[in-house]
């Protein structure tokens, strides 16, 4: 990228999933993109129509409508962010990790530890902001599963901030229960200024395993909660997410908000708010993604392809055959012999 100023944001890569993504034909068979396929409830975009019909499109406040703050953190906020002044409408949960990282970090002091591998908008976002950022490896060997040890021996002195996708992307590993137990323990054990962990729960209405959901911010009282609609609902293009948090933190990301966004727009907001109104509607794919996962499940053992079931969200990583030596290679050669898109998983680290 040209710099035209800000060397920081020039040394950012484009992004080479969407590099691979504009690469596909119409005939091709997409499986790049983390983008539903599915057709979203209409019915939440009839009722918001008809409020603007009646009150018109004016402004929202800037930590978004009251009444779904209120519902968002009663259903999403757990056990320590559970009132509406702990949560934040957000123009998507991207956003939040941006502001999770601007309100909270100096970029001279403060480190923050990012999984590896690990959905590439944590490092990026660091990166732009000019904070530090350390990677935490997990391992195939158990599925990339996230340990609490892990990261508690990968914290210093410097560390602010740990953020976590649960379940994860491109993971699809679920943080088990009681690994949050052990990592909210020992983090509130430690002595020194409070250390905040983002927990990336967008695709927590889409998960596996057969139990409850488990949730750090039931756990940790310095926890920080990502939400969006985009993935359980299919409504990316919607573009809003929450902010869950101890009550300081976000009304420092609701004035960033503010400055940068000013609000979220009303209509959307109307949506979300229809829809939380009846939380059943969170879960309406649910079963129709665990029918496709059982189709991946079942036609990778037929042929013989070693794959990491997924225990949450829509993705899967596979093994590398042996006769590809980099998963580079062997997503060009699906696109360009078999018109199969996919994203190399060496790209998430």
């Amino acid at each position: 990228m040209t710099n035209l100023g800000n060397a920081r944001l020039a040394a950012i890569a484009p992004s080479a999933i969407r590099a691979i993504h504009d690469r596909r034909r119409p005939t091709s068979i997409d499986l790049g993109m983390g983008q539903p396929t599915l057709h979203p409830d209409i019915e939440p975009f009839e009722a918001a129509l008809a409020w603007v019909r009646d009150h018109g499109s004016p402004y929202a406040p800037p930590g978004g409508l009251p009444e779904l703050r209120e519902a968002a953190a009663r259903i999403y906020g757990g056990h320590f962010h559970a009132a509406p002044s702990n949560a934040a409408v957000l123009n998507g949960s991207q956003e939040g990790i941006f502001l999770a990282i601007k309100a909270l970090c100096e970029p001279a002091r403060d480190h923050v530890l990012i999984t590896d591998p690990a959905y590439l908008s944590y490092a990026r976002c660091c990166e732009l902001e000019g904070v530090a950022h350390r990677a935490v490896p997990l391992s195939a060997h158990d599925g990339f599963a996230l340990h609490a040890d892990a990261l508690l021996n990968a914290v210093t002195p410097n560390t602010k901030l740990i953020i976590i996708g649960s379940p994860g992307n491109p993971t699809a590993a679920v943080m088990d229960e009681r690994e949050l137990r052990r990592l909210a323990r020992g983090l509130i054990e430690r002595k020194g200024p409070p250390i905040y962990v983002v927990v990336d729960e967008v695709y927590r209405e889409l998960t596996f395993t057969g139990k409850p959901y488990p949730s750090l911010l039931d756990h940790y009282p310095n926890s920080i909660g990502l939400q969006s609609l985009s993935k359980s609902c299919a409504l990316t293009g919607l573009r809003l997410g929450f902010f869950f948090g101890p009550t300081a933190v976000v009304d420092a990301v609701t004035r960033a908000h503010s400055l940068i966004m000013l609000n979220v727009n009303q209509f959307a907001q109307r949506v979300a708010l229809e829809i939380l109104r009846d939380p059943q509607r969170l879960r309406a794919h649910h079963p129709w993604y665990v029918a496709q996962r059982q189709v991946l499940l079942d036609a990778a053992g037929r042929n013989g392809l070693r794959i990491i079931e997924p225990q949450g969200s829509f993705y899967s990583l596979a093994a590398l055959p042996e006769a590809w030596s980099n998963s580079e290679a062997a997503a060009d050669h699906l696109l360009e012999r078999y018109d199969v898109v996919t994203i190399p998983g060496a790209i998430f680290g």
